[in-house]
C-alpha cells in the first residue's frame, strides 16, 4: 500500500516532464540553415580577360569583392559606364542593354547576379510572415556571341529575413557553385567558406 503513492508521484513527475519538453520550442534541424545549389559552367572567364558585373547594390559589390578574392582583377561596372551607354540601359532589355555596354566597355564577359524574394515559395513553408524566400542566380555570358559560359543558383529552404547576411551567402554560393568550387545540392558548407574557397585553381570541367 505504501507503494502506491509513491508510484503515482512517479508518473506525475513523468508525465510534468514529458510535457515540458513538449512545450520546448524545437530547433530546426540543422540542414535547414545551409542554402540548397545548382550550377555548371563551360568555360571560365581566364584571369586577364575583362568582366562586366551587371547587378544591382549590394549584389555587385559582393560580386565584385568574389571576383577579386579569386584573382579577376579586370572588373567593370555598370556605373563606370560611359552616359550612352546609361542611357543603353533604359532603353533596351536588361540582357540586351548588359551587352550593348559590355562591347562600348570592351568586356568580354558579362556575369548577371540577381536576387529574387517572394513571400512565399519557400521548401518547407508555406507562407513567409515577416521573413523571405530568397534565392540568388548568377550567369555569365560571352559578349562577341552571347552564350551562357557558366550559371549558379543559390536559395534557402527555409524563410530567412534579406538583409546583407543572407544575400552575401547566397551569392558566394552560388558563385562557388557555378565556378565549379563545390558540387549542386545541400552541403553542410558554411557560406563564409564559399566567399574564399578554391582561390588558387578552379575544379576542371568534366
Amino acid at each position: 500500500m505504501r507503494r502506491t503513492p509513491l508510484a503515482f508521484m512517479g508518473c506525475y513527475v513523468l508525465c510534468a516532464v514529458l510535457i515540458l519538453e513538449g512545450c520546448r520550442p524545437s530547433k530546426p534541424p540543422s540542414g535547414v540553415r545551409f542554402p540548397i545549389t545548382s550550377g555548371s559552367h563551360n568555360v571560365l572567364p581566364s584571369a586577364h580577360q575583362h568582366i562586366l558585373v551587371w547587378a544591382d547594390p549590394p549584389l555587385t559589390d559582393i560580386a565584385a569583392e568574389w571576383l577579386r578574392t579569386h584573382h579577376y582583377s579586370n572588373l567593370q561596372l555598370p556605373q563606370d559606364a560611359p552616359l550612352r551607354s546609361s542611357e543603353l540601359v533604359h532603353n533596351l532589355s536588361n540582357r540586351n542593354a548588359a551587352l550593348a555596354v559590355a562591347q562600348e566597355m570592351k568586356a568580354e564577359i558579362v556575369l548577371f547576379v540577381e536576387r529574387e524574394a517572394t513571400k512565399d515559395g519557400a521548401l518547407i513553408e508555406a507562407n513567409c510572415g515577416p521573413l523571405y524566400h530568397v534565392s540568388v542566380e548568377v550567369r555569365g555570358l560571352v559578349v562577341n556571341n552571347g552564350d551562357t559560359s557558366l550559371r549558379g543558383n543559390a536559395y534557402y529552404p527555409a524563410c530567412v529575413a534579406l538583409n546583407d547576411k543572407s544575400i552575401r551567402s547566397l551569392t558566394c554560393q552560388a558563385l562557388a557553385t557555378a565556378w565549379g568550387f563545390r558540387p549542386s545540392g545541400q552541403l553542410e558548407i558554411p557560406s563564409s567558406l564559399m566567399c574564399t574557397t578554391g582561390e588558387t585553381a578552379p575544379t576542371p570541367v568534366r
